[in-house]
């Protein structure tokens, strides 16, 4: 986390569905975050998002290196 964003919040693909990711949100979210920034070529951690209550504020087109990855900007 950076203030109030996540930065990066990843979860191991065995780990997917058995509530590892709801647990480091939740964590999250506790300490005050309410921001996060997801690659729009991931529609899973897109829905999982969403599902938490994480809603669209922006899209830009490029990563913050200004590669071509559309990145969604979320907010709670």
């Amino acid at each position: 986390m950076a203030g109030n964003k996540i930065e990066m919040l990843f979860v191991d693909s065995f780990c997917q569905g058995k509530g590892c990711g709801t647990a480091l949100l939740d964590f999250a979210i506790g300490k005050g975050a309410k921001l996060v920034d997801v690659n729009e070529q991931n529609p899973a951690a897109l829905v999982f998002y969403r599902s938490k209550g994480f809603r669209s504020v922006d899209r830009t087109p490029t990563d913050d290196a200004g590669r071509p990855f559309p990145i969604l900007h979320l907010s709670l």
